[in-house]
């Protein structure tokens, strides 16, 4: 085990480190794993049985799709780490002048975690209209947390972005992604708002 691994951080472990200065984790690597609790929390409402072969099933792809997620999301926080560290030393560099391919090799586990985050927004309707409603308040704190995983992500991203110097660099179209994220969202929130009325009832 790798003591300095953030995977095998104690939660006290993960909390000192990361008011200090060395980016281990630094925000972009707790944004993914804010995106990773979201994704498992949302699993939290997954039933063992649906009561219909067909959506134990689907349930059961849907789950092995999503924990695949959550095992990349784990890698996608050590890779964060280490690629901002990385930059950071380039930067301190004095034989360094171009800092590009270091730029473009932190802003992937972001970039990452936004891909994999969009998915779970488009995929997590069947496990918000059919899952434990007695989980429900998961399911919506896991989906808050998904959301804002995609947005604090962007953060580092633009202004990372914003640094490179070659002027063809494709820059990452971020309105349409968020606008995109937000639409998801609201549609997924207005299931769990819905099945919250009935159960209400």
């Amino acid at each position: 085990m790798e003591k300095n691994k953030m995977v095998n951080f104690s939660v006290d472990e993960l909390i000192d480190n990361t008011r200090k200065k060395t980016a281990n984790p630094g925000g972009g690597a707790v944004t993914s794993l804010v995106g990773n609790l979201g994704l498992n929390l949302i699993l939290m409402m997954a039933k063992k049985d649906y009561g219909d072969e067909r959506l134990n099933k689907k349930s059961q792809k849907l789950e092995k799709k999503f924990k695949k997620y959550a095992d990349e999301l784990k890698d996608l926080m050590q890779e964060d780490i280490d690629k901002v560290n990385v930059l950071i030393k380039a930067y301190k560099d004095d034989h360094i002048n171009d800092y590009d391919k270091y730029i473009i090799d932190a802003n992937k586990a972001p970039k990452r975690t936004i891909e994999l985050m969009i998915i779970v927004l488009q995929d997590c309707d069947f496990i918000l209209k059919h899952g434990n409603i007695a989980a429900i308040s998961d399911g919506e704190i896991g989906l808050r947390l998904v959301k804002e995983a995609i947005h604090s992500s962007f953060i580092n991203l633009i202004m990372n972005e914003e640094c490179i110097s070659d002027k063809n660099h494709k820059k990452t179209n971020y309105k349409s992604i968020i606008n995109f994220c937000d639409k998801l969202y609201k549609d997924n929130m207005k299931i769990i708002k819905e099945r919250e009325k009935k159960w209400d009832k």
